[in-house]
């Protein structure tokens, strides 16, 4: 039997407004991230699709995403390894701010992770949550670097096509039999783009 994973990217925050670099920093949910987060528990609820467990990165902004999604009676849990890449010294500052130097060797220098650091940290957790035995249809709230590295870095079923941006609140949806995880839909809830971390 096929197991289900939902992976969730958090709704939009304060600093998503401010145009931050999050990384590891906390910034709460705007009202318009809340309303994001409803958005994906109302697409849910429509398809039908329930959730044995509820998992999120420690950060605020990813536990209260799945707060408003999973029904109270969901098992709900934190972890670490969920975290949104880390930008080391930069977390938390302007995109704008950050020298075009630091950005092109990925943060490592200045205390931070490497892209594939932080999708394999992710992968890794999931891999481990999903091999439990009453694990069969899971949510999974996590960030935008996670996510997009996710979508990019496993297979996918044929005609998911790369979109131009991960929205907040967007979903992936895989099936998994072993350990093999395979995309078999991208949804994007939130209608307007937004391209920040």
């Amino acid at each position: 039997m096929k197991k289900k994973i939902y992976i969730v990217r958090h709704g939009q925050t304060q600093f998503n407004v401010e145009k931050r670099c999050q990384g590891w920093k906390d910034s709460p949910l705007t009202q318009k991230g809340r309303e994001q987060a409803k958005k994906v528990r109302d697409y849910f609820q429509k398809k039908g699709i329930t959730f044995d467990h509820a998992y999120s990165s420690d950060l605020s902004r990813a536990i209260d995403t799945m707060q408003i999604i999973a029904p109270i009676q969901v098992p709900q849990y934190t972890s670490q390894a969920l975290r949104e890449m880390s930008f080391g010294k930069y977390d938390g500052w302007k995109h704008t701010d950050i020298p075009v130097e630091d950005r092109m060797n990925f943060f490592k220098s200045v205390g931070g992770e490497t892209y594939e650091e932080a999708i394999v940290r992710v992968f890794r957790l999931i891999l481990h949550v999903m091999k439990q035995n009453d694990h069969h249809s899971v949510l999974f709230v996590t960030h935008g670097i996670p996510v997009s590295g996710l979508f990019r870095s496993l297979p996918r079923k044929k005609g998911i096509l790369d979109p131009k941006d991960f929205r907040n609140g967007c979903i992936l949806e895989y099936e998994m039999k072993g350990e093999e995880m395979m995309l078999v839909d991208f949804i994007q809830t939130e209608k307007e783009p937004f391209h920040h971390v």
